[in-house]
């Protein structure tokens, strides 16, 4: 091939990118807009150009944030394109996100009523600088104690804003919350921030400075007098539709998740008798719930007993899985980049427990799973309820959520697409509902056991009551009393979890909806799916699919996966049952 033939060839391959269209050049300026309001959600998405800065949100710099949220909306609706396209899911992501802080400013204006606007920024400010290895480790120390050295300012911030609302429109109950917040991460400022960034110039007096504004902070919520309600009441419904992208009225989703709840404990029970012979030599109880009641005990006593062991499970889950994974072809597993292990004990009162998944801006970098692990403050009693509720069983049928195909895989194609709004904006019915529906999908493919299976159905119990009680405490007027009642006696939980169902629906209300919604929704998908191919469908192709789209809105994945088959309707109100098909007694029958 002669040289001027070889140029012409190279010409034609750059030329055969396409400029970005107006969907992205949107995104791309919301997004560097964004950044610079929330220099912190830049850290976590992996880029590191703001690592030196703080969020610095004064009256005039809301205002002005609030008026390019309405800015971009009507953008938005210029630039609305038709059909399955990757610019219509990213703009509908996009969409979300810009009524989600016109709601919380404009709506809830929560800098002014709700600490936890603050305390969850504070909480952010310098933890992805130290447990990540997306940057050079002294430059991360040194924008930390940059960022540490702006916390006295950001403290007098939240209480200059809090201070002029009255008190009977801010919550006690998360004002509670937000104080006890603020004294945990005083803490760690005090004791535990020059050890995590190894003694960097300038970290003691950055972190004691710190660590004296959260002090005053707390104090200041502490002795605040307010008396204001913690639910969201008429702003509830439209918090709901942005969160969920549900339209149908909350009052029926009420009335189906309290049947899905009176389904699933008939499924569950139905699947314990017909086991009960392994595990019991009396006869089988009367009632579902004491049927229930004495498997998830059963379930609870194979259990860590220090924090060791508890890790080496996960551990060793994790590498059953992922061979269980490719052995019987289920997904395309890259490369794995996981680290598990326990929270640095560096982190003084300061939870970090979860999943911290490679951001969109540095794709390469590790995934942190740091496994829930008691303080080490805390009381025998506490670490036995921690180990008993986090149990050998629980671990088991909750690694397919967290890890692999769920949580992991799930955002770690996302960071690598491109399409980065599907990393930074992500749909929160199509990730947990993913993580769920992962967790019965493997099951159903014959990882685990019967035991693993009792303890997919208690979590099962405690999705759906998740969505009960979040649509009656900010639409009821349902309290703490009856939400740890209801969920004690109802679904079947630990008091524990009981207590914390409460705190997590005040503190982040319609967030806990997203499991059952979307479990259901990728259930209808999954079982539209595997009809329509027939004899040619296999599990892989649908999951490798599923994870080609990203975190969109399920009904967007529906539109690609359909697109070579025609559409498939999507059922009555928000789907297809209330209940999947009665659990086989004995062993299930794996998924083709």
């Amino acid at each position: 091939m002669t040289g001027a033939l070889l140029a012409l060839v190279a010409a034609a391959l750059v030329q055969t990118a396409p400029p970005p269209s107006d969907a992205e050049k949107l995104l791309a300026g919301y997004v560097a807009r964004y950044f610079a309001f929330y220099p912190s959600r830049a850290t976590e998405a992996g880029r590191h150009d703001f690592d030196q800065r703080l969020e610095d949100p004064t009256p005039a710099r809301r205002a002005e944030w609030l008026a390019f949220q309405k800015e971009t909306l009507a953008a938005i609706a210029a630039t609305r394109v038709v059909g399955p396209t990757d610019d219509e899911a990213d703009l509908e992501l996009l969409e979300r996100q810009v009524a989600r802080e016109i709601h919380d400013l404009s709506v809830r204006r929560r800098p002014e009523r709700d600490p936890l606007w603050w305390t969850g920024i504070i909480g952010n400010a310098t933890v992805f600088l130290l447990v990540r290895d997306d940057a050079p480790e002294r430059e991360r120390r040194a924008g930390a104690v940059a960022r540490a050295g702006q916390i006295p300012r950001l403290a007098a911030q939240a209480r200059e804003a809090l201070a002029a609302t009255p008190g009977r429109l801010v919550s006690k109950e998360l004002t509670a919350i937000a104080a006890r917040q603020a004294r945990a991460s005083s803490e760690f400022y005090r004791r535990g921030f020059v050890e995590a960034v190894g003694g960097a110039k300038g970290a003691s007096a950055s972190a004691q400075k710190a660590a004296a504004a959260l002090e005053q902070l707390a104090a200041f919520l502490e002795g605040w007098r307010v008396w204001g309600s913690p639910a969201l009441h008429a702003d509830y419904t439209e918090a709901f539709r942005i969160a969920t992208g549900v339209t149908t009225h909350t009052d029926r989703v009420l009335e189906e998740a309290q049947t899905a709840l009176r389904a699933k404990t008939a499924e569950a029970a139905a699947y314990g008798r017909g086991v009960w012979g392994q595990f019991f030599q009396d006869p089988v109880p009367t009632l579902d719930r004491e049927v229930l009641a004495r498997f998830f005990a059963r379930v609870a006593e194979d259990r860590a007993s220090t924090i060791e062991e508890f890790v080496q499970d996960y551990r060793d889950q994790i590498a059953a899985l992922e061979r269980f994974l490719r052995e019987h072809d289920v997904v395309t597993l890259p490369e794995t980049t996981l680290w598990t292990g326990a929270s640095p004990p560096f982190f003084v009162g300061q939870s970090v427990g979860g999943v911290y998944p490679a951001g969109p801006f540095a794709p390469d970098a590790k995934t942190l799973f740091y496994v829930p692990a008691p303080s080490p403050t805390a009381t025998p009693e506490e670490r036995e309820t921690l180990f008993r509720a986090f149990n050998h069983h629980f671990n088991v049928m909750i690694t397919p959520h967290e890890i692999f195909p769920g949580h992991y895989l799930q955002f770690k194609r996302a960071a690598q697409s491109p399409r980065k709004a599907r990393a930074l904006f992500a749909d929160g019915v199509t990730v947990e509902g993913w993580g769920t529906f992962c967790e019965r999908l493997l099951l159903d493919l014959g990882w685990g056991g019967p035991l693993d299976r009792m303890a997919h159905y208690k979590k099962q119990l405690e999705n759906v009551a998740r969505a009960i009680v979040d649509i009656r405490v900010h639409t009821k007027g349902w309290g703490k009393d009856e939400v740890v009642a209801f969920v004690r006696d109802e679904a079947l939980q630990d008091p524990q979890f009981a207590g914390n169902m409460w705190m997590r629906s005040i503190s982040t209300p319609t967030q806990i909806t997203t499991y059952w919604l979307g479990d259901r929704k990728w259930r209808d998908l999954f079982e539209d799916y595997r009809a329509l191919r027939g004899r040619d469908f296999r599990v892989k192709e649908f999951v490798d699919r599923v994870m080609g789209s990203g975190p969109i809105p399920i009904a967007r994945v529906r539109e690609r996966l359909m697109v070579d088959f025609g559409d498939v309707p999507a059922g009555p109100f928000l789907f297809r049952g209330v209940s999947l098909a009665p659990e086989p007694a004995a062993s299930p029958t794996p998924v083709p």
